[in-house]
């Protein structure tokens, strides 16, 4: 029999690139719990005032602060579009995907002439992976107001996510023709490079967002996983710190760490880092995931087995998906369930036909039966 193991550690490098592309600024797709949060519900100060503290502490990259903040200023003014629109983003650099989309779409409610709503609205859904929802929004943005450089920014970044990359750039360059120092057209000018795998100008590209922005937690994470994709690990892990650093409750930073740690084979490192990626958000795939693969290659299957099990309820998106069966399929196999092996190595090529080692599997499993 075909060692399951010496397969997982073949494979492994396709299992990590499938998980890779969720971690980018622009393509988040993950279906995150939200973090907990404690509101003050104090409308002591006037809303002009809760409005300035909720933009001094997204320039902060405060988020949790922000989201108090602008929710203060909503409750004393329901009728007021940039509190939602300011609780839309604290939200959404949260990953709070289903609530940001509900105050992009009160704010779009209060005003529908709003170009700046429309605007958040299309963010949120982009990066909840809603890109049919988000490009009618981000063009409802710029029909409403030409002249809004980030409404540009949005449309610009849902066809980069289309793969539609020369809409993409006819975007990016009307928004940065309108405002070159705005940190969204910044962003996603480093997004549409890290897309067309030109990651040595994305790098730029995002160095330059952070000069505008650096407090923004998620600017800090891209550029680390560009540098990850590159292979320059302590770049790359200086990024994710700093991320980690400027948002602790934010499960991606060190979910990426671990990452550097599989790539380069050092699997002890990495479980301590999805393990508490798991913790900041129990409802996130990709540590789970890593963590049971993590467990796998070290050749614990016991310990591999839940952290897999979970993610495989929790994942969404087909490669990983496809991976994490994978590598329960050998679990399985390990432990004679030939049964169980075969069916997660059949819906893993069912998601991913090109997976070979699932391929190996099966044929392990008919050697085993004969």
């Amino acid at each position: 029999m075909s060692d399951p193991r010496r397969h997982a550690s073949i494979y492994a490098p396709a299992i990590l690139g499938a998980l890779v592309v969720g971690a980018t600024a622009g393509a988040y797709v993950f279906f995150s719990h939200p973090l907990p949060t404690t509101l003050v519900n104090s409308t002591a100060a006037p809303p002009p005032a809760l409005l300035d503290l909720g933009n001094a502490r997204l320039a902060a990259g405060d988020w949790p602060g922000a989201e108090d903040a602008f929710s203060r200023a909503a409750a004393a003014d329901p009728g007021d579009v940039a509190a939602e629109v300011g609780l839309t983003r604290s939200l959404t650099f949260q990953y709070r995907f289903p609530e940001a989309i509900a105050h992009a779409r009160r704010a779009v409610a209060i005003d529908n002439h709003d170009a700046s709503a429309y605007g958040v609205l299309a963010e949120a859904l982009d990066w909840s992976g809603d890109f049919d929802g988000a490009g009618a929004a981000a063009r409802r943005s710029v029909d409403l107001d030409p002249q809004f450089a980030d409404g540009h920014a949005f449309l610009a970044e849902v066809f980069a996510d289309r793969y539609q990359l020369g809409e993409a750039q006819a975007e990016l360059d009307r928004a940065l023709a309108l405002d070159s120092d705005s940190v969204e057209p910044l962003r996603v000018r480093a997004y549409l490079l890290e897309k067309e795998g030109r990651y040595d100008e994305a790098a730029d590209a995002y160095t330059g967002a952070i000069a505008v922005a650096p407090n923004y937690s998620h600017l800090h994470l891209s550029l680390g996983n560009v540098y990850r994709t590159e292979h320059r690990y302590d770049e790359a892990l200086d990024e994710l710190r700093t991320a980690s650093n400027l948002a602790p409750l934010d499960a991606r930073p060190p979910t990426a760490i671990g990452l550097i740690y599989m790539q380069q084979g050092i699997y002890d490192a990495a479980i301590p880092y999805f393990e508490q990626a798991s913790h900041l958000d129990a409802n996130y795939a990709t540590p789970l995931g890593q963590l049971g693969t993590a467990y796998y290659l070290e050749g614990d299957y016991k310990r591999a087995r839940d952290p897999l099990t979970q993610a495989v309820q929790l994942e969404k998106s087909p490669g990983p998906l496809s991976a994490y069966r994978h590598v329960l399929g050998w679990i399985d196999l390990n432990e004679g369930l030939l049964d169980q092996a075969e069916a997660q190595f059949d819906q893993a090529i069912t998601l991913n036909p090109d997976l070979t080692g699932a391929r190996d599997g099966l044929a392990a499993v008919a050697a085993q039966r004969h």
